[in-house]
């Protein structure tokens, strides 16, 4: 334990942003605030505006060294009209920023929101309704403000920030922190909850060692603000971790979480404790990856799909997926054997890679056709002349539609395959570039064995 524990003191040391940072974050975000409500009261708009909180880990005093976002959420009242909340936004947003020296732009989500750039600090001004707990959400973001304030409550009996902060730089290391559609991990948020939940960084990776698929967790806070028995009856997921949130309890926050990365999260848990090391926290995931690149390679491929950038990740990458499964299915019918694949997107391309144990098959092929038992067997050798029996069953020789993988790959981009592969909206492959010799990894590294 002694190891552990210099361990965490020494990543703390890097992690734990500094007090001057710390007051620097606060009274830049206490001019944003400041700056919109002056802007309310000379617009007139204190009759839809409900009022205007800072949320997400800087607020809650959560986030790691460096971060420099903040976010400020405008609360409308719920009798607003949506296009109203939209064009106040816009105006107050961006005048606010502004008028500090900054710039700022919209971004779109359910609603438009501003973004902008003060200094070295990253702004996003939202709006959203204001809502009571375990009320019905009017937009997706409703619930926000008060998952600031269910964690910034806990956390002054119980200062557990600095765990939650390990945690955080935990799964960023292994490559699972992120709850957006491309990593499919663990949120900032749901890091807060499992921490609170079982009371310290070391506690938690101890807990989930024990985790198995469809792990259900309620906080004990849960019981207390809702006045609810221990028997009360949740609803449940097909996720395989349920952690319900104190604010909405028909919500699981860890919905986001994919199968593999909640049982990578388990398997580094068990890792870390029983082979301590500093290595984990530090782009421990990546090097893995580089690791495992370093070695003979088969046959690589890359298709590559230009992208409108304007279409958000979240978007984006289940298409691609999507695109890849499709192919993947294709793959297997036709005997090429997938060693690895995967996806990545940067801002102007779409990279689709494989790695094939072998380029070329033989020409031929065994069709397996019915048992000799069958009446089907007629019109199978009537089929198939080139037949013969093994192991009760009549089979074939048959050529191959496909030798070649790369060959299938030109029929996909070439449009010949469109009934038999889907075609995303934003991720068609008609028209794409397949490229041989490459594969382009989750970090955009790219693999050449020419």
């Amino acid at each position: 334990m002694e190891d552990i524990n210099r361990i965490l003191k020494e990543v703390l040391e890097d992690i734990v942003p500094k007090e001057e940072e710390k007051e620097e974050l606060k009274r830049l975000s206490k001019k944003i605030i400041e700056e919109l409500y002056n802007i309310i009261k000379r617009e007139g708009l204190d009759d839809i505006v409900e009022d205007i909180v800072q949320v997400g880990s800087t607020a809650r005093d959560t986030h790691l060294r460096n971060d420099y976002d903040i976010d400020i959420f405008v609360r409308f009242k719920r009798d607003v009209d949506r296009e109203v909340l939209r064009e106040t936004i816009l105006n107050i947003g961006r005048r606010a920023i502004e008028n500090l020296g900054g710039t700022s732009w919209v971004e779109y989500a359910e609603h438009p929101y501003v973004s902008g750039r003060i200094g070295r600090y990253d702004i996003d001004i939202v709006p959203c309704y204001r809502i009571g707990w375990n009320e019905r959400i009017i937009s997706a973001v409703d619930r926000t403000p008060l998952h600031n304030e269910f964690v910034k409550n806990v956390l002054k009996s119980k200062p557990l920030n600095n765990d939650i902060r390990l945690l955080k730089k935990f799964l960023k290391g292994v490559g699972i922190y992120g709850s957006d559609l491309k990593t499919k991990g663990f949120s900032g948020y749901l890091c807060e909850l499992l921490v609170i939940h079982y009371g310290s960084f070391i506690n938690t990776l101890k807990n989930a060692q024990r985790w198995r698929i469809g792990e259900k967790i309620v906080l004990d806070e849960i019981f207390q603000i809702y006045g609810i028995d221990r028997d009360y009856k949740f609803p449940d997921f097909d996720h395989p971790l349920i952690v319900y949130d104190p604010v909405d309890l028909q919500r699981n926050v860890a919905a986001a979480l994919s199968e593999e990365n909640f049982c990578r999260f388990i398997f580094y848990s068990r890792q870390f404790l029983e082979n301590p090391s500093k290595d984990y926290f530090y782009n421990y995931h990546r090097k893995l990856i580089e690791r495992l690149s370093n070695r003979d390679r088969g046959a690589l491929l890359t298709l590559k799909i230009e992208r409108d950038s304007s279409i958000v990740e979240d978007i984006i990458y289940p298409q691609m997926e999507k695109l890849q499964r499709s192919i993947n299915k294709l793959l297997i019918e036709n005997d090429f054997q997938i060693l690895d694949c995967g996806v990545y997107a940067s801002e102007d391309a779409c990279y689709l890679s494989w790695e094939f144990l072998v380029w070329e098959l033989p020409n031929v092929k065994v069709r397996i056709g019915p048992p000799v038992f069958n009446k089907r067997v007629k019109d199978f050798v009537k089929k198939y002349p080139k037949h013969f029996i093994r192991d009760c069953r009549v089979c074939a020789y048959v050529e191959r539609k496909y030798r070649d993988v790369y060959q299938l790959f030109e029929d996909i981009v070439s449009g010949k395959l469109k009934d038999r592969v889907k075609h995303p909206k934003y991720v068609s492959p008609v028209n794409g570039e397949v490229y041989r010799d490459i594969f382009v990894n989750q970090y955009m590294s790219i693999i050449n064995i020419k």
